[in-house]
């Protein structure tokens, strides 16, 4: 039977809803296939019954899959399925809250080895990379005692427990209501830990040139102001997102953020974070929130009047999977950027670029990319991260049989 993910990340998002008055975590009353968790409060509870179900709604198959460089067999699988320690879930969950020590990747299922379906880039078991200081709670522990199960502010998975530091409720709440910076650059480190673009470090105070950020384990630094962050959200500025934006560029693409880079979605996500904007982390998702400016275009021509009228940078263009970053036009040529595997030429070629890339649509000739566009939309700095109907799915052995030679 094949199994249901998200549209290109298989993750399956849990968003940050501002709007709830009691903390839960539950069904999306968009979806039944994924869910939200409000950090920002402490009174979370979490039925046995609903953490059963974080803990097998995910499935990946054996059947064609590879265990790091072998086949992967059933029992392989099993022995995989079982450090999830489903036995061990009872009926009065405890919930404990802290930090993400440093930038760490959360999977699928309780193990670091690597599933795939011939091409070990494509690692069905990663879900994310999830930032450094993200707040969780932590409701779980694997069998091997060497994972957590959390729920953070827009998805749920496993983490390694050496990268958890735990506060209790007060503490908690208190450095996330803190003032706080935001990261502009990648591979920034403060007080001993590594950020990037999006992320949020919590202050204590600051003066004219210096400033006394948290550390996740509860460390004060002094650090002077420069260039890598500013205080607080971003108010939104052409040049400032282009500059993250062309930053990145020549980055390896990174299905998941697996290595500490970005896919095509995560690339849009981390620097829409900078102006406050939680959009969703799947490109599937991201495409159901902003201002519809165009469905599937009828010819390159409405395609191409849409986009002389779209607004560079809070423009997204898609395919199915994939997301790309509307630039405007430079000496009379349509630009786009986009984290991506590969993409095909007007004479049918494709090339593998693998890295984060700033196209020339005439110039390269990848003009015909109209006929795979499935929607144009408009995003606001301000924009909701609720949406409006189901996210699109995907069949986990549809996708990932196809993914490594697709245009994504």
């Amino acid at each position: 039977m094949k199994k249901v993910i998200m549209l290109s990340s298989l993750i399956l998002t849990m968003l940050f809803l501002t709007s709830c008055a009691k903390v839960q975590v539950t069904k999306s009353k968009y979806s039944p296939y994924y869910f939200y968790a409000d950090t920002k409060k402490t009174d979370l509870k979490v039925s046995k019954k609903e953490l059963l179900s974080f803990l097998t709604f995910d499935k990946l198959t054996y059947k064609g899959s590879f265990l790091n460089t072998k086949s992967m067999t059933e029992n392989d699988l099993e022995l995989i399925k079982d450090n999830r320690n489903i036995d061990a879930v009872s009926r009065k969950v405890n919930v404990r809250m802290g930090f993400l020590t440093e930038s760490t990747n959360m999977k699928l299922y309780p193990t670091n080895d690597t599933i795939h379906r011939g091409n070990p880039k494509f690692d069905s078991n990663q879900y994310t990379r999830v930032g450094a200081f993200s707040p969780l709670f932590v409701v779980h522990e694997s069998k091997d005692k060497k994972f957590y199960f959390v729920l953070c502010e827009f998805m749920r998975g496993w983490l390694p427990v050496d990268k958890i530091k735990f506060y209790n409720s007060d503490t908690f709440l208190d450095i996330q209501n803190r003032p706080f910076i935001r990261i502009i650059k990648d591979k920034v480190r403060l007080g001993g830990v590594e950020y990037s673009i999006g992320d949020k470090v919590p202050f204590i105070n600051q003066n004219e040139n210096s400033i006394t950020i948290l550390s996740p384990d509860g460390t004060q630094t002094t650090i002077l102001k420069d260039d890598s962050f500013i205080i607080g959200n971003a108010l939104y500025d052409d040049k400032l997102i282009k500059s993250m934006a062309e930053s990145q560029l020549e980055n390896p693409y990174d299905w998941g953020g697996k290595a500490g880079y970005r896919d095509c979605s995560a690339y849009v996500r981390d620097i829409w974070k900078v102006f406050g904007a939680d959009i969703p982390r799947s490109s599937g998702l991201q495409r159901l929130v902003g201002k519809r400016l165009l469905n599937k275009p009828k010819d390159q021509q409405e395609f191409f009047d849409v986009l002389k009228l779209a607004k560079p940078y809070k423009t997204l263009i898609f395919f199915k999977g994939h997301v790309m970053m509307y630039g405007g036009i430079e000496d009379g040529d349509f630009i786009i950027y986009h984290a991506v595997n590969s993409l095909v030429d007007d004479k049918g070629k494709k090339h593998f670029l693998s890295k984060v890339a700033k196209n020339r649509l005439y110039k390269e000739q990848f003009t015909g990319i109209w006929k795979r566009v499935i929607g144009v939309t408009e995003i606001s700095p301000l924009i909701s991260p609720e949406l409006p109907k189901e996210p699109e799915l995907l069949y986990i052995d549809d996708l990932l049989l196809t993914l490594a030679n697709s245009d994504e």
